[in-house]
Parts: C-alpha cells; structure tokens; sequence
C-alpha cells in the first residue's frame, strides 16, 4: 500500500483514467493521499511560445485547475484528496520533480500510444519510469 500518490494527467488520454483511479486506488493505503498534476508544456515545446501572453496562460491555468478539481471531485473519495497543481515545463522532468518535493512513493499515469517520435525520443511514461526515485505504474 502506498501514502503518497501521484497522478499526472493529460486530459489527451481520458480513455484510461478509470483504469488509472482504480488502480491508484486499489494500491492507495487507507490514510493515502493522491495528488493531481498536469503539466503544461506551452512554452517548451510550442515555436508560438513567445507569442503567448501572460493572460492567456492564467486563463488555461485557471480552466486546467478547475478541470482537476472536477475530476478530484467526481474520482477521489473525500478521505483520499491531496493536492492539485497545474505547473509549467519539460513534462517528464517536472512529474520527476513534483513526485520528489511531494515525497511521492508512487505514480501512475496512463501510456500513450506510439508515434514515430516516441520510438525516436521515448515518451514522457517511460522517461518517467526510468528515472523516478519511486515505484511507476504506466496504465495501457
């Protein structure tokens, strides 16, 4: 049974986050807590980045945060919520962070499917899985 719990979500694969709750849950210890993160990667990954206003993007944070407090809401019993956080960055590395500022003892997070750019460069789970400190469960 793991205390901590993160679950870094997307919202590009909601196709699996019932399999991910429930697996989360089946393995959250009975005083647990699950934490939500999404990672926006706008102004990493993005040629437009600079183009972005400041106002923009506290707009999305905003609708991104109320998106994760809904599905906090809706998925997590009461008894298990921990914290939600909408950050900006490199996707992989800032779930690597987070899970270590909030001393995350697991992560589970759904897999996307394979594009040519992951078998080129690898995909934010298996990064994840590699160099996470904690136990990783990637939910196909």
């Amino acid at each position: 049974m793991f205390k901590e719990i993160l679950l870094p979500l997307d919202f590009e694969h909601q196709e699996l986050y019932p399999q991910v709750v429930a697996s989360a849950l089946r393995l959250c210890h009975p005083q647990g807590r699950i934490h939500l993160l999404y990672v926006n990667p706008s102004r990493v990954h993005h040629a437009a980045a600079p183009f972005y206003s400041k106002e923009l993007l506290e707009k999305q944070d905003k609708a991104i945060t109320a998106q994760l407090h809904d599905f906090m809401q809706t998925h997590i019993p009461a008894s298990h919520q921990g914290r939600l956080e909408v950050r900006h960055g490199v996707v992989y590395d800032t779930i690597l962070a987070r899970a270590k500022k909030l001393a995350v003892n697991l992560i589970v997070m759904p897999a996307s499917r394979p594009g040519a750019e992951t078998y080129l460069l690898g995909s934010n789970s298996s990064r994840v899985v590699r160099h996470a400190d904690c136990a990783v469960l990637v939910v196909r």
